[in-house]
């Protein structure tokens, strides 16, 4: 059994791991802003003002940081992407400097992004060794796994790249499904755009494979690749609901500003090293995730 410290532990991925990690045996509590409830194995730190715990964190054997404002949250205004900077990057840097002094620390596992590498070559196949490309993720996906490699003078480090997370409790996957559900889905632009998945529960299975094997380094966490159009005819034809024609490129700019980047394009990335390392996905059929998470 490990004492397990899990930063940005309070949203969705966060909860599910926390439980998975829980019921693995493992002791695992939550750095959260919110008033510390020891029945709910939160603990106290405040990253933007600087404050933690100390005491609590002490014995911490594995540091998971899921810490960062979501990406779909809200307009990527000037103000907007720089929280989504600061959320991940200094967040980062804060964790380093609290855990810089720790004798019991074993390893420090990162969430990081699977669509990374640009948009200028949709067909190709990405791997981790390939370089990140030059957009707003992108830059802000190098700064936040260069943060995280700050750790290797204590640890081994561990970075997932994670890619869209399908689950029935929300995410992304919902977003997309909620217009579909009340009969205004539609696929959008070309529906051509990548879209590198994996099921909320192999995420999980993940996190803790990485944790027990002691793998170093970047890793997909990403069961396949679909497209923008094949996810959300799936949905409709799931959920028995039509689809409107499909939205222009130019509406998406619209309608989304600099976000609308994120919507019509999107890489493909392999999941060869995590399988050579013996990991296996329990849900890599498409067809099937959507019919378990809908049907």
């Amino acid at each position: 059994m490990e004492k397990i410290v899990i930063a940005g532990g309070s949203g969705l991925i966060g909860t599910g791991l926390a439980n998975h990690l829980r019921k693995a045996g493992h002791e695992v509590w939550v750095l959260s802003r919110k008033p510390s409830d020891p029945d709910r194995f939160f603990l106290n730190w405040d990253p933007y003002a600087g404050k933690i715990d100390h005491s609590a964190i002490a014995g911490t054997n594995i540091l998971i940081n899921l810490s960062g404002a979501e990406l779909a949250a809200k307009r990527w205004t000037k103000a907007r992407i720089e929280e989504l900077y600061d959320s991940r990057v200094d967040t980062t840097k804060f964790l380093f400097e609290s855990f810089n002094n720790s004798s019991a620390l074993k390893q420090y596992v990162s969430a990081s992004g699977a669509v990374a590498y640009g948009f200028d070559h949709p067909e190709k196949i990405y791997r981790e060794s390939d370089r990140f490309g030059d957009d707003i993720i992108s830059d802000i996906t190098r700064e936040w796994e260069k943060a995280a490699d700050k750790f290797s003078a204590i640890c081994p480090v561990s970075k997932v790249r994670i890619a869209v997370v399908l689950s029935e409790s929300g995410g992304a996957l919902q977003k997309l499904a909620n217009p579909v559900k009340k009969g205004f889905g539609a696929v959008l632009a070309s529906g051509e755009q990548a879209i590198p998945w994996i099921y909320s529960e192999d995420l999980y299975r993940v996190f803790e494979y990485v944790i027990t094997h002691k793998l170093e380094g970047a890793y997909h966490a990403s069961a396949g690749n679909t497209t923008n159009k094949e996810l959300t005819k799936l949905i409709a034809k799931t959920l028995n609901k039509r689809l409107l024609p499909a939205v222009p490129a130019f509406m998406v700019r619209i309608l989304f500003g600099k976000m609308a980047m994120m919507l019509l394009s999107g890489n493909k990335v392999s999941n060869d090293k995590l399988v050579s390392e013996g990991f296996s996905f329990r849900h890599a059929d498409l067809n099937s995730t959507i019919q378990r998470i809908f049907g």
